[in-house]
């Protein structure tokens, strides 16, 4: 029996060894192939990930609520074409009974009116009415072009032969208007430039350094330029009434949306929204002759009424990031990864049983030990059952009104998931085993710990096989796999520790 056992230590050597050859090189060449296809086809890799907007907009024209975005196609992108990925802007009716996107041309900026979508691009300028679109040609509309509609014509702001050019559009020609010097001479400017239409003159705001500036035109001459500190970045929009100014504020707790008002020539006190968060993005605009806030956050989109200084009755838009396809293409992947890892399992287990010996005479019973796949198995039975109390409150809180909303409980939520899954995974395998040789996993697949005697396994035994999970996770559990191959119990370095074995169950 020695010399039988002496044999099976070297063939438990050479085969720790093989394994440990196999698993390397097919880790290597998984990243390799990953590595590869990233660099030759980017496009297909970046297929897989979802990517939200990178901006949202919305305008109302017709009564109706028409979404922009632009967001990220990498479809064809290759080495051989040397591509940058292609912007792509699309355009859907926010309150059709069957929404759908479409694809439209890319532009620079849009503005619209109750009746028209202007979107502006270099060189022309493109209109929407809900049904027809009409592009018009113009070089009034130069490099970065921001536009307002009056009922004068279609003022363009853009850059033209270096140097800033406002003009006015207008059926019976172009006209150009004189730029306020302070607005020529500031070398800080921004290029966030925003132009407002309100009571038959036309409003220039931008910002520089730590101010922002703003300043009106009556069709004769510019007023004097006047300032106020900026916040953060600040959006403008007029109504009939008031012009209006929303802008970020970062305070202690949670960023925060203000807004302030100018009517009668005079600025109110900055009034600071019931709407907080961690924000993407948000935008002002006038629908129905009502002021509404589209406001991103990283789980939904909504938008707010405002009304008394307050945002009310928030309409859904859609989900920012956070969506149905960001998880359904997360469960893709996490599926297609665990079959491709799953198959290497089976076959390592087969290779592992063809050259290890499978039982152990002890006390005149044989115990068959339990392979690399029914453990494999049974881990991930374990660990499905141990992240659905955690999944089940994540998804509670990820789809409320107010979870992203609230710097705090996203905090509190990303602890109570690290501290359950670290230590009730942890609790789990130990008092299961120590109490009863199983958990539920081990017990479907029909295995049982035991003592490397083939005594029951203890609490000891069960928390000390359990720490050691620590090392043998390494390397995406290869160190463990290399452990079971070398020894003669098919014992992971926990086992090791704990003196352990795991078996097939004995059938009564």
């Amino acid at each position: 029996m020695a010399t039988d056992l002496e044999k099976e230590k070297k063939k438990n050597l050479k085969l720790a060894i093989g394994v440990a050859a196999i698993g390397i090189f097919f880790s290597a060449g998984l990243y390799i192939i990953m590595f590869a296809l990233m660099f030759l086809r980017p496009g297909l890799v970046f297929s897989f990930m979802p990517f939200p907007a990178l901006s949202k907009s919305i305008a109302g024209i017709n009564n109706r609520l028409y979404v922009i975005s632009k967001e990220i196609d990498f479809s064809g992108l290759s080495f051989e074409n040397k591509k940058e990925p292609k912007e792509k802007f699309m355009l859907s009716i926010l309150d059709d009974k069957n929404p759908g996107s479409r694809e439209i041309k890319p532009f620079h900026s849009f503005t619209n009116d109750s009746n028209k979508i202007y979107f502006l691009s270099e060189g022309f300028f493109r209109t929407f009415d809900g049904v027809e679109w009409a592009e018009t040609k113009t070089d009034a509309a130069g490099k970065r072009p921001e536009g307002v509609i009056s009922p004068d014509g279609l003022f363009v702001l853009s850059g033209i032969k270096n140097n800033p050019a406002l003009n006015l559009i207008k059926d019976s020609g172009i006209s150009s208007i004189p730029l306020p010097e302070e607005y020529l001479e500031d070398k800080n400017k921004k290029c966030s430039t925003q132009m407002l239409w309100f009571q038959s003159k036309l409003y220039l705001f931008w910002p520089s350094d730590n101010d922002f500036y703003w300043t009106s035109y009556d069709g004769k001459a510019w007023s004097r330029t006047e300032s106020f500190a900026q916040h953060g970045p600040i959006k403008a929009i007029a109504d009939d009434k008031r012009i209006y100014l929303f802008y970020e504020q970062h305070s202690e707790q949670m960023p925060s949306i203000y807004f302030t008002a100018y009517e009668d020539g005079s600025w109110s006190e900055p009034k600071a929204l019931n709407i907080q968060g961690l924000f993407i993005d948000w935008a002002p605009l006038i629908h129905q002759g009502k002021l509404h806030l589209f406001v991103r956050s990283f789980s939904s989109e909504n938008l707010y009424r405002i009304e008394n200084k307050n945002a009310v009755n928030p309409l859904r838009v859609g989900s920012s990031f956070f969506g149905k396809g960001f998880f359904w293409k997360i469960i893709q992947l996490i599926i297609l990864s665990s079959l491709v890892f799953l198959f290497f399992i089976y076959l390592l287990s087969v290779f592992i049983r063809k050259f290890k010996l499978r039982a152990w005479q002890a006390n005149s019973t044989e115990y068959e030990f339990a392979s690399l796949f029914r453990r494999f198995i049974a881990k991930v039975i374990d660990t499905i059952i141990i992240m659905i109390p955690p999944a089940i409150v994540t998804a509670w809180f990820l789809f409320s009104q107010d979870f992203w909303t609230n710097p705090f409980k996203l905090c509190a939520i990303g602890i109570f998931a690290f501290i359950y899954l670290i230590l009730g995974n942890f609790l789990y395998h130990s008092l299961l085993e120590g109490l009863y040789g199983k958990t539920p996993g081990k017990k479907i697949c029909g295995i049982v710990v035991l003592k490397d005697d083939f005594s029951k396994c203890g609490l000891l035994a069960g928390f000390l096989r359990n720490v050691m999970r620590i090392a043998d996770n390494f390397f995406y559990y290869l160190v463990g796999i290399i452990s079971m191959a070398g020894t003669l119990k098919w014992q992971r370095l926990g086992d090791i520790v704990a003196e352990t074995v795991v078996v097939r169950e004995k059938k009564t």
